[in-house]
């Protein structure tokens, strides 16, 4: 059922899955030809690249499990050292999670401990406690309804604004769309030297740009942040399209520009423009 549930996109509680999330490291090691060489996504941008194996495949704060910080145990009755191993806790992202802010919270399936039945094990699905607030955006200058958890409001406590809390955390982190979007949104009101910050007030422009202005990136890099590898191929298709259609242009352009510029070249130079109307069309 878990399984099921997880990859085939069913439905439980109302919570529906989307892709499940990659095994981080695991799953990079399998997949890193991809990203080099002729893989299908070594065309996609550095920076881009950059950001986002740090965000699928990067380490993500725990938060529903303890790490154990020693790096080797011993087991006392044979003397043998073995190194720790931390195998996280998979979170199932769901669209809901997309929507809101969990802070790094999501929904997990298990199975509960010791309750067999008919040698089957009992699922169980565990969703965090959620809440819906009113945040102020100082950057956008708007206010948002988002369902949060109470550790998304302690990181936004910590971070001391809301702001703060979407342009600092992680990308692995905040891993929500609704996060990436509102961050492309405040970079792009940042970008220019914050031209765009509160066009009509120059005074809250400049305290609010000198506030955030670490955040800044690039603006060419800015509409790739927070894509999934699909969709960012997709974006470049799309560019590489357009700058097709830019690069063919009809002949009859081109002998227009030929033209004007042979015409140009004989007036400076005072030379006769000779141009014999044509009284019939060409193979009429």
């Amino acid at each position: 059922m878990a399984n099921r549930w997880k990859y085939m996109g069913q439905e439980i509680g109302g919570w529906v899955a989307t892709n499940p999330e990659p095994a981080q490291k695991l799953v990079f090691r399998l997949d890193k030809h991809k990203w080099k060489g002729n893989g299908q996504y070594a065309r996609l941008p550095e920076h881009y690249k950059r950001r986002a194996i740090e965000h699928l495949y990067g380490d993500k704060e725990d938060v529903h499990d303890v790490r154990d910080k020693r790096k080797f145990i011993v087991n006392h009755e044979t003397g043998v050292w073995t190194r720790t191993k931390h195998v996280p806790v998979t979170v199932v992202p769901t669209v809901q999670a997309d929507k809101g802010l969990w802070g790094g919270e999501g929904v997990l399936i298990g199975y509960e401990d010791g309750n067999i039945v008919d040698d089957y094990y009992r699922c169980f699905i565990s969703v965090p406690k959620l809440m819906k607030l009113l945040f102020y955006s100082e950057i956008l200058n708007q206010h948002y309804a988002v369902c949060v958890t109470r550790r998304t409001i302690a990181k936004i406590e910590e971070a001391t604004t809301f702001d703060h809390y979407i342009l600092k955390t992680p990308l692995q982190d905040l891993n929500s769309k609704f996060g990436f979007d509102l961050r492309r949104q405040m970079l792009h009101k940042l970008a220019d030297n914050g031209e765009n910050l509160w066009p009509n007030d120059s005074e809250k422009r400049s305290i609010l740009y000198e506030k955030y202005k670490q955040y800044q990136v690039p603006k060419e890099e800015i509409d790739w942040i927070g894509l999934l590898p699909d969709d960012a191929l997709e974006k470049l298709e799309k560019e590489e399209d357009e700058k097709y259609e830019l690069s063919v242009r009809p002949w009859k352009e081109l002998f227009r520009e030929s033209l004007i510029a042979e015409l140009s070249r004989r007036q400076r130079n005072n030379e006769p423009i000779d141009i014999t109307p044509v009284a019939t069309k060409p193979y009429a």
